[in-house]
């Protein structure tokens, strides 16, 4: 693993190589029965830490984020890292990053919280299993302006500044008489109680603003700092981003000075807060957002988003925690597939939008919360179950090529009171429709059930089309690949294995493709050939119906290069296990010599009723490649087929006996009335003592009808 970095226009992270990375993210809080106890001297099991790392690897996560509680840090300032060693080990052997949050008790003596990150960052300060380290998570007004700072850094809003400009909102008469009731910090001396008290009051009147702006509509906190109602606020604005520049430092100039090289940042979840100028002092910005499980609040969050990049447009930004409970109330589960839907949908917002990364929350349900929607944001449920957003996240971390690769677009869509969101997701040469409906000019996508996903890969001239879920695809290829020729025919297979498929459909130029699709089942849409006219010396032409050929091969390096052009023209199945062919094809040709497949098992095949069973093969897979593109350029599918030897006067032919015939198909060739086959028997008596065993090459007299 590397150190990750910040890249020269610090709009990315990066690992040493210089390529950018995109976080796959999740919370870690302990196993399902020790959550947020994980680090006590009673719940602390190596082995079960260890079987969570490797769930969270084997979803596709690359990083988790990691609280350091109280019981933790208290260790660690004893100088014992023995825990947090054996958690680091553990994610390096699983090749995750950690990005540990610290302060999780939002200690207000910042000369002792910068003490101990001090003390944690220099004895890591070379680890690259680390990430990065989040100072705090979600502070708010109070910790900023009710903190206790160390000499010579002086916070603004613990100064007069706010009342010689607004005047006092609180009297120190009132401040006091709240502070001897509990309802301000009893650390604060006189003095900083009444400035804290003044302050108070003006921000939650900034908030109430704040708050009628959005809820008309009209914006995110930016557009409110935008707005002409915001210039009152100016003054208290900066007075905020004065005192969080002093915060900041106080907390990031002891970590710098012990030489740590990791990055830091602050988790917010008040977005005003978030959006202060001072925040770029950071290396990258961190926000978490909740909302309702509905189209509007997935926008919400995608709104925020787009506000922070508009606040810090040349820094990297990244949604340190989201996800949506599958549990909003003791007797309303919500589907897993919906959570699932809306997880993915942000992480591949994030994504197309060249954010740094997502951390989902949390890794695992929580077995003892009190509050029954906290205790089910996990990806795995009791017993290690997997949720869907873990075989999502798994299908993103395989597929997803590198952020310098791509040119991506999102596009959310869906209806807030009928289906919900619905998405499409584009990186290059691939397409991810998500939720219960979706339909753009170029397919539609019908889920059934309340949600699904379709993954569509793409080149030149096929699709290949997975689902995560159950569901139907309809779609016209010329749309989704640039260079499809729509006067082609378009020809869907069955993929089973890399060497093994199915005919499964086939449809004309320009017709639409509609495709059931099903979860865990691999589909190959082809641009077909043109269709050309087979001639094969004036002899009856055999042309199988969809999915009746197969081409057998077991040497595929050898042989199935030879039989590319061949397999392109006819377009048959294709197998590499001849044990599995008897009785499935009707028309079986073997690209094999009897050494890979031998004259046995050809007698096997055509001992079923398989209509003809062939050999074509010659000295070397060179001279086996010329015979079959001769074969494909004549349009001549089988070697030997079916031909009427007529006689001379042209009044008695006769028939050549094909592997696999019999005298009732014989009759349906000749006469077109397979219960003619007791004139064949008559008329041929001295030849087939034994009518059911008639020997290939025999040629059979054909009396008139």
């Amino acid at each position: 693993m590397d150190l990750v970095h910040l890249a020269e226009n610090k709009r990315y992270l990066t690992i040493a190589s210089g390529d950018p990375m995109f976080m796959l993210g999740v919370n870690y809080h302990g196993y399902f029965d020790r959550a947020w106890k994980m680090w006590g001297s009673d719940w602390f099991e190596a082995e079960l830490i260890e079987r969570d790392l490797r769930k969270a690897k084997q979803s596709g996560f690359n990083t988790i984020r990691l609280m350091i509680d109280e019981t933790l840090a208290q260790e660690i300032s004893r100088n014992n890292f023995k825990k947090l060693d054996k958690v680091l080990s553990l994610a390096q052997a699983q090749k995750l990053w950690v990005m540990p949050t610290l302060n999780s008790s939002h200690a207000l003596e910042l000369a002792q919280v910068a003490e101990f990150a001090a003390k944690l960052t220099t004895h890591y300060k070379d680890n690259p299993t680390i990430l990065g380290y989040d100072l705090e998570n979600a502070p708010t007004f109070y910790h900023l302006a009710a903190a206790q700072y160390p000499t010579g850094y002086t916070a603004t809003v613990q100064t007069t500044q706010l009342i010689d400009h607004y005047g006092p909102r609180v009297s120190r008469e009132q401040v006091a008489d709240l502070q001897q009731k509990g309802h301000l910090p009893s650390h604060l001396t006189a003095d900083l109680a009444f400035y804290y008290a003044n302050a108070l009051h003006l921000f939650r009147e900034y908030e109430i603003a704040l708050k009628a702006f959005e809820a008309q509509g009209r914006g995110t906190a930016f557009d409110f700092l935008l707005s002409n109602e915001a210039a009152m606020w100016h003054p208290l604005i900066g007075v905020l981003e004065s005192t969080l520049e002093t915060w900041l430092k106080a907390r990031l100039d002891p970590i710098r000075a012990g030489g740590c090289q990791h990055l830091a940042t602050v988790s917010w979840n008040q977005l005003h807060l978030a959006l202060l100028p001072s925040n770029n002092a950071l290396d990258f910005q961190s926000y978490q957002h909740y909302t309702p499980l509905s189209l509007n609040g997935f926008n919400t969050i995608v709104s925020h988003l787009q506000s922070l990049r508009r606040a810090h447009p040349d820094h990297a930004i990244l949604l340190s925690e989201f996800g949506w409970s599958n549990q909003p109330s003791a007797h309303d589960v919500t589907d897993y597939e919906q959570t699932a839907l809306y997880e993915a949908a942000m992480f591949s917002f994030l994504r197309a939008h060249n954010f740094s990364g997502g951390y989902k929350w949390a890794l695992n349900d929580w077995q003892e919360a009190a509050d029954s929607t906290a205790a089910h944001f996990g990806v795995f449920r009791m017993g290690d179950e997997p949720k869907p957003i873990s075989n999502l996240v798994q299908h993103f971390a395989t597929n997803w090529p590198p952020l310098s690769e791509q040119q991506p677009h999102f596009f959310a869509a869906g209806h807030e009171s009928r289906n919900g969101l619905a998405y499409r997701f584009d990186l290059p040469q691939q397409v991810t429709v998500g939720g219960h409906v979706y339909q753009d000019n170029a397919m539609s996508w019908q889920a059934h059930g309340p949600a699904a996903h379709c993954f569509i890969q793409r080149d030149l001239q096929q699709i290949v089309i997975e689902a995560h879920g159950a569901g139907r695809l309809t779609f016209d290829p010329w749309r989704l690949v640039p260079a499809w020729n729509q006067a082609h025919p378009t020809e869907v297979y069955r993929v089973y294995s890399p060497t093994s498929r199915t005919r499964h459909q086939e449809h004309a130029p320009g017709e639409t493709v509609v495709l059931e699709v099903r979860p865990g089942a691999q589909y190959l849409i082809k641009m077909g050939l043109l269709p050309t006219p087979a001639e094969v010396d004036g002899a009856p032409h055999i042309e199988p119906k969809l999915g009746e050929h197969v081409v057998v091969l077991v040497d595929s390096d050898s042989y199935l290069n030879a039989a590319q052009n061949y397999i392109r023209r006819f377009a048959p199945d294709i197998s590499f296990a001849p044990a599995e062919v008897a009785g499935r094809w009707a028309y079986v040709t073997v690209i094999a010599p009897p050494d890979q497949i031998s004259d046995e098992v050809l007698e096997e095949i055509r001992a079923v009723g398989t209509s003809i069973v062939e050999r074509v093969i010659s000295e070397s897979p060179e001279s086996t490649e010329t015979m079959l593109n001769e074969l494909a350029q004549r349009g001549q599918r089988f070697l030997e087929i079916p031909v009427l030897a007529l006689s001379s006067n042209g009044h008695n032919g006769h028939y050549v006996v094909q592997p696999g015939d019999s005298l009732a198909k014989i009759a349906q060739i000749v006469y077109g009335n397979p219960q003619l086959w007791q004139l064949l028997l008559e008329a041929n008596q001295d030849q087939l003592p034994d009518p059911s065993r008639m020997p290939v090459g025999l040629a059979l007299r054909l009396p008139k009808v």
